[in-house]
């Protein structure tokens, strides 16, 4: 699988970059968000999901790890494929995605051509909770009883499950009582401007 590419653009299309590959000769096609398509002649690095479809192979590149861990989860979102997931990533950046499924706000979804309404909320359903910034996803090693009673105590307050979870990082590896834990991520609610 290519995982990786580095080379020169040697052209930009529509919706894609040829890439000649380092060292290689090879040029690779290669369907990137709008916002990483960039003139030829210019130096790139991709990280790239290569996929198999009915209609030929399609290879994508992205600018970041992060980006394409956006992609990857989108593509578990049924009635989803790459090219529309590349498209998503083309309008919005993924800190606006992760955004948009804290908030249940389909609109951003609903913005890309090709998603619905239905497909929009289908995203939120699959994908709130699951996907959320790679600095703020849960630390399974901290998956403890203390730890679950809190997320349960912040989700019974009226919290959403992402926003339980980021506050609740801020308290890992922390020797605390299930009390104190729950003051703590309160007060890192309470300084993102959520009522604690």
């Amino acid at each position: 699988m290519i995982a990786e590419l580095n080379g020169k653009v040697a052209e930009r299309r529509e919706e894609s970059l040829v890439i000649l590959a380092d060292g290689t000769g090879i040029g690779l096609e290669v369907m990137v968000p709008d916002r990483t398509l960039t003139d030829a002649g210019e130096g790139i690095r991709l990280f790239t999901s290569l996929h198999i479809a009915t209609d030929g192979p399609l290879l994508t590149g992205f600018e970041s790890p992060e980006e394409l861990r956006v992609f990857k989860a989108l593509l578990n979102v049924n009635g989803v494929g790459p090219r529309m997931a590349v498209r998503v990533l083309s309008t919005h950046p993924a800190s606006r995605i992760y955004e948009a499924l804290d908030q249940e706000d389909p609109k951003p979804f609903q913005a890309v051509s090709g998603i619905g309404a239905r497909t929009a909320n289908r995203i939120i359903l699959e994908l709130r909770g699951k996907l959320v910034p790679e600095d703020k996803a849960p630390v399974e090693a901290e998956d403890d009883e203390s730890t679950r009673e809190v997320l349960e105590a912040l989700l019974g307050l009226g919290y959403t499950r992402t926003e339980a979870t980021i506050a609740l990082n801020q308290t890992v590896g922390e020797s605390m009582p299930v009390e104190a834990r729950i003051a703590a991520a309160l007060r890192d609610l309470g300084s993102r401007g959520r009522p604690a």
